[in-house]
């Protein structure tokens, strides 16, 4: 039986355009998989927000982001990429997060050069641990998988000219591919020429970076894996408080006219079929 790691390796080794949408929970890794997508992302951001109720400050636990992932893994058959953080500590703590994750399921995860602890770029600037450290916990990554499928991607959030340096550094470490951060349009369509190896990048609306740039343009520039880190978050955020300020108004939910499902479409995306055939076979004998 194939892998989810070698799955993820065979579409690695294809010509399609993968667009990764990031999941935070076992239900938006359905929902992913259910609209056709052969490539889940996850969302540090969106897993903080899920699990904790906070921004991505960093105040997610290594045991509790390893759980929720579990979850999510088992909820699909696709292949799922994980954001791990800053390798939740030095080289040594690195080793841990990369046998854990396999463990819950996980096909490859990303690893920052961030210090810890971690936040996200979008809520105040970050700090870089040196090229030497992150070199390190890249070796003690690749060293560490058990499944030489298992992908290990390192990100960095440095500017610009440090980025492409950085990247190409961590590539000949072991990286199996890279993450970088455009600041602006111009750097996002100068990254692909100036590194030597696969690139991943996040899509979202950001302050005219990449305005009108569909994914399968972005694959066309020299990106590999395109990611909506947001989408999913931010969507199905807007539509608790719609429908909740719908209910405090209303008094009630019936006439809500924003998008939501019937009782049996949701039981049909979510499988329930699937546990009624369960059931008659084991439970009714």
């Amino acid at each position: 039986m194939i892998t989810k790691a070698q799955q993820l390796r065979q579409l690695l080794a294809g010509n399609e355009v993968l667009v990764a949408p990031c999941a935070y929970d076992a239900l938006s890794a359905k929902a992913i998989e259910a609209a056709g997508f052969k490539l889940a992302g996850t969302t540090g951001y969106g897993m903080h927000g899920s699990i904790l109720g906070t921004p991505d400050n960093g105040l997610l636990a290594f045991n509790e982001m390893a759980a929720a992932l579990g979850k999510m893994a088992d909820a699909v058959d696709i292949p799922i990429m994980a954001d791990a953080e800053g390798g939740y500590g030095n080289a040594i703590n690195t080793i841990r997060t990369v046998r854990e994750f396999e463990k819950a399921g996980i096909a490859g995860l990303f690893i920052e050069d961030q210090k810890l602890p971690p936040n996200c770029p979008f809520i105040k600037a970050t700090e870089n641990i040196s090229i030497e450290e992150m070199v390190g916990k890249i070796k003690a990554a690749a060293d560490t998988r058990r499944d030489e499928n298992f992908v290990i991607v390192a990100r960095t959030n440095a500017p610009f000219a440090e980025a492409v340096e950085r990247a190409n550094i961590y590539l000949e470490a072991g990286a199996d591919m890279v993450k970088v951060i455009p600041k602006t349009k111009e750097e996002l369509l100068a990254y692909p020429s100036q590194i030597n190896g696969p690139i991943h990048l996040g899509l979202y609306a950001n302050k005219g970076i990449n305005d009108g740039l569909t994914a399968t343009d972005a694959v066309k520039l020299g990106y590999k894996i395109i990611t909506y880190p947001m989408s999913c978050l931010f969507a199905a955020t807007a539509a608790l408080m719609s429908v909740m300020n719908y209910i405090k108004e209303h008094d009630t939910d019936e006439g809500y006219l924003g998008m939501t499902l019937s009782f049996d479409e949701y039981l049909q995306f979510i499988g329930a079929e699937k546990y009624k055939e369960l059931d008659q076979k084991y439970l009714k004998g």
